[in-house]
């Protein structure tokens, strides 16, 4: 004897529908029209698009001044070259960086031999007393 075992699975139930459902499907969505900004939101955002571009054509002259002038303020151009070796006085009465510069430049430019002296003495101004090194 043989036995047929049958399992029976239950089918999902159909609702019924009306009409006007099915016409809801169907239909395209609506969609939400903008209104068109006012003119006072133009303003403000030409307004906000002027000051960027203003910051940032501020901000690259900065960064072009400070790449061609260097870190100390003078032009890269006329940057001095620093001596080998350094010597150094004392300042006397009367002394200027003029006057020793005329003592001890040697064959150098008087004005090139006191552009570094200015530099390696941190100004022009010297005091009496004070250590002047010399280039």
């Amino acid at each position: 004897m043989t036995a047929a075992i049958r399992i029976h699975h239950p089918q999902p139930r159909r609702t019924e529908r009306s009409v006007h459902d099915l016409r809801e499907r169907r239909t395209p969505p609506v969609r939400a029209v903008r209104a068109r900004p006012s003119e006072a939101t133009f303003r403000r955002r030409r307004a906000i698009v002027g000051t960027t571009l203003a910051v940032l054509v501020a901000v690259g002259a900065v960064a072009t001044h400070d790449v061609l002038a260097g870190s100390g303020g003078d032009p890269a151009s006329a940057a001095v070259s620093q001596p080998a070796h350094v010597t150094s006085i004392v300042a006397r009465p009367g002394d200027s960086l003029w006057s020793i510069a005329n003592q001890f430049r040697g064959d150098i430019s008087i004005s090139r031999y006191v552009d570094t002296m200015v530099v390696l003495n941190g100004g022009a101004s010297i005091e009496v007393g004070q250590t002047v090194l010399l280039p």
